[in-house]
């Protein structure tokens, strides 16, 4: 039984993609440039600041470099982040380069979302992308493929695909169309975010700085633009979402930088907080059709995997359609997604608890984990998570207790990281390794 002949005002394509953010964007690219022909729906006609990741860790880095995607971001003002610095009382430490343990590292990237959608949502039409801006879909399933009715200004179109590609967000409508529901994992702790005009620091750098509850992070960008955020317990995180929020939101995360660091600091966009639990999907794939980025699972945002993990399902993605047939794809890129994605998401939870807590317990624990890292300062691997990213990692409860220290003689088995009353405290490093790597990453 074939499919049903596509109307008149109809057009066939390999795949289309839902959603012309950075992840959709970015796909309809490099399968473009791979000589697919590909149809990218995108809904808003006007995007704006959403307080969405932009800083890119090395493991990310390196897979932006390998789809050729680094001049695109350079021409959104990219600025590479070869250094990591940490404060503390608002003094810096000397700052750590990626390449001191990974020689060949390219280090991070800073750069901003919106100027990057643009950019690369320009960049799909000027290649050939038929994109479809703005416009709605409404794909219905056919035996080989999709047909996905696009309604915008300039009327109805229908298209034939092989593949559907779901980027549009933690909120999917291709999920739920495919079958997908989404739960989200107990919330520890919250992350504020928010655009900012007017920072002294030095670009080439990101910078964490830690408070008696948890840390803050600024990354630079063009224009005299940066973007902080501020990890801390839910409560706190209430107390800065009232009317006076974006002053003190900047008063708080000033105060974790030396003196005049945010001293001409003002808002530049809108402030936001959000829980740092993981959403998780029940199905990242279905007949003929894929999940990508947020929509398939997003992770934990306080440990700024996102964009990271876009472009290593972009970049799965491509090769798998141009190495099988693409009928194969669906169920190859759910399961080798799931895998990687566990080790993202199990490693926030694990780092959860040294993020916000204190208290006697936590302060044993951490002791617990200066000891394991001196005796392994990989921790298995985990303490180079956001250097190498998650390949060859596996998350079971061997390495559960490696990471924590628990296979230590004489080591205590606290319980973590089940999710712990929120408590005022003290964090231990934040999510990256220390210049000697022998820091837990936490």
């Amino acid at each position: 039984m074939s499919s049903p002949t596509p109307p008149v005002n109809s057009l066939t394509v390999d795949v289309a993609i839902i959603g012309g953010g950075i992840a959709g964007s970015s796909l309809s690219l490099v399968l473009r440039r791979a000589g697919l022909e590909v149809a990218l729906i995108e809904r808003e006609r006007t995007f704006r600041d959403r307080i969405r990741g932009e800083a890119i860790h090395p493991w990310g880095t390196k897979e932006v470099h390998m789809m050729g995607l680094r001049p695109l971001l350079d021409e959104a003002g990219a600025i590479s982040l070869p250094l990591w610095t940490r404060y503390r009382d608002a003094e810096a430490s000397t700052p750590y380069a990626w390449t001191d343990d990974f020689p060949d590292s390219l280090g991070g990237i800073s750069v901003n979302h919106l100027r990057l959608q643009q950019v690369l949502l320009q960049e799909a039409r000027d290649e050939g992308v038929r994109v479809f801006w703005p416009a709605s879909a409404s794909p219905m399933k056919v035996q080989d493929g999709w047909d996905t009715t696009v309604s915008s200004t300039g009327g109805e179109k229908r298209l034939r695909a092989r593949l559907l590609v779901g980027a549009d967000g933690q909120r999917s409508a291709t999920r739920t169309l495919i079958g997908g529901n989404v739960k989200r994992d107990p919330v520890h702790h919250h992350i504020g975010g928010m655009l900012v005009r007017g920072v002294d620091l030095p670009a080439n750098s990101a910078h964490q700085a830690h408070h008696v509850a948890g840390f803050g992070l600024v990354y630079l960008q063009r224009d005299s633009l940066a973007r902080a955020y501020y990890i801390c317990p839910t409560e706190e995180a209430a107390e800065l979402q009232g009317p006076s929020g974006t002053e003190a939101f900047i008063a708080r995360v000033g105060a974790l930088y030396p003196d005049g660091a945010f001293a001409q600091a003002e808002p530049a966009g809108p402030l936001g907080f959000f829980p740092n639990a993981d959403l998780v999907s029940d199905r990242m794939a279905g007949r003929h059709a894929v999940l990508i980025g947020d929509a398939a699972s997003a992770n934990d945002p306080c440990q700024g995997h996102g964009l990271s993990l876009v472009f290593r399902d972009i970049r799965l993605l491509r090769d798998l359609v141009l190495d099988a047939d693409i009928a194969d794809v669906p169920e190859r890129f759910a399961s080798a997604r799931k895998e990687y994605y566990a080790v993202l998401r199990e490693h926030a939870r694990w780092a959860a608890p040294l993020a916000t807590e204190t208290g006697e317990e936590i302060e044993a624990l951490r002791a617990q984990i200066e000891r394991a890292r001196e005796a392994d300062p990989s921790a298995g691997g985990f303490a180079n998570l956001f250097a190498t990213g998650p390949d060859g990692l596996h998350v079971d409860e061997a390495a559960r207790a490696h990471f924590y220290g628990e296979d230590l003689p004489g080591a205590t088995v606290f319980g973590y990281p089940q999710p712990a009353p929120e408590r005022r405290t003290r964090p231990v490093e934040g999510p990256t390794n220390t210049s000697t790597m022998r820091a837990a990453n936490e």
